[in-house]
């Protein structure tokens, strides 16, 4: 269970929406003054509110979208497709069979899949049945949904927004061509809103990394963020990651990424390296974590031993 996060009813929109996009999150519990709980805010309805009140950005897809996409091929493994979403942060694949898109699987498909393995029930025509591992080992093309709904990278946010919201999805493939170039997502749009109003207190330096894996040590970057800004209140974060090679003859580059994270209470400074930057990254950022939480309990600790005494707690 995370530490519970939540935003005051009074709080504008622009702080509404940072919050849901710095946790990622697809719902934020809103409460009042007392702490209680007055009615939850979810991403479609920032969306819809949006549209309706004409505050998009006026600009194409292709100027929010994500990319490069992150496909699958039809005949690949549900879990390599479990795989590839973990490792990234993102919930949603498009499919390709013989480059051409066929289709897309979600988190949620998996899940379900893997659900109704673990209960008896009537198999449906088509449908994967079996054990866990069966799930896991049939090919992503027995589980895609399929048309898929996608929009062009021509076609602007309003567009997409209203295509997203008419279907009930949350995101879809951008498409140029029978070519797959991005995926556009609630997210995706909701960052362009903030653009204007950007205030995120996270320098990094990310120079020495080569532009095609650059957006994945991005997403990583982002989706640990947001899993720190539950845990405490970020007031500054320095990422720097430095490439230097192995001397020799089999030349090889390592990464070395040092964090620092300064919140209310403590500093904290982390190194890693690793021969993959996108590993190198995760491992700094998990390193990161178990700091802040042995601090956590350990201020916790000392709250609950003052409390027991009757007193104020003591340092």
């Amino acid at each position: 269970m995370s530490p519970p996060y939540s935003i005051s009813q009074d709080s504008d929109l622009v702080k509404a929406m940072t919050k849901i996009l710095t946790l990622r999150v697809r719902a934020i519990p809103v409460i009042d003054s007392n702490m209680s709980l007055v009615g939850i805010l979810t991403r479609e309805k920032i969306m819809r509110y949006l549209l309706n009140n004409k505050m998009l950005p006026r600009m194409s897809v292709s100027s929010v979208m994500s990319k490069p996409a992150i496909t699958i091929d039809a005949d690949e493994a549900v879990a390599r497709a479990k795989w590839l979403m973990i490792r990234h942060g993102i919930t949603r694949l498009p499919v390709l069979d013989s480059g051409k898109l066929y289709g897309i699987v979600s988190m949620r498909d998996i899940v379900e899949r893997l659900y109704y393995a673990s209960i008896p029930r009537r198999s449906r025509r088509g449908d994967v049945v079996g054990t866990e591992d069966d799930v896991l080992a049939a090919p992503v093309k027995a589980i895609a949904t399929t048309p898929v709904i996608t929009v062009n990278e021509a076609d602007d946010v309003y567009t997409t927004v209203n295509l997203m919201l008419d279907k009930g999805i949350s995101g879809m493939p951008v498409v140029s061509g029978e070519s797959v170039v991005g995926v556009v997502s609630s997210y995706d749009v909701i960052r362009a809103v903030l653009k204007p109003y950007e205030e995120i207190p996270v320098e990094a330096k990310l120079t020495e990394i080569d532009e095609d894996t650059k957006p994945l040590v991005e997403k990583v970057v982002s989706n640990y963020i947001a899993k720190i800004n539950r845990m405490t209140n970020v007031i500054d974060m320095k990422i720097n990651i430095k490439k230097y090679e192995r001397g020799g003859e089999e030349k090889r580059s390592k990464y070395s990424v040092h964090i620092m994270l300064k919140d209310n209470a403590n500093t904290y400074t982390v190194n890693e390296v690793d021969w993959d930057p996108v590993n190198a990254v995760r491992y700094a950022f998990e390193t990161l974590i178990k700091r802040i939480e042995r601090e956590i309990n350990r201020t916790r600790d000392i709250k609950r031993r003052g409390r027991l005494r009757g007193g104020p707690p003591s340092e």
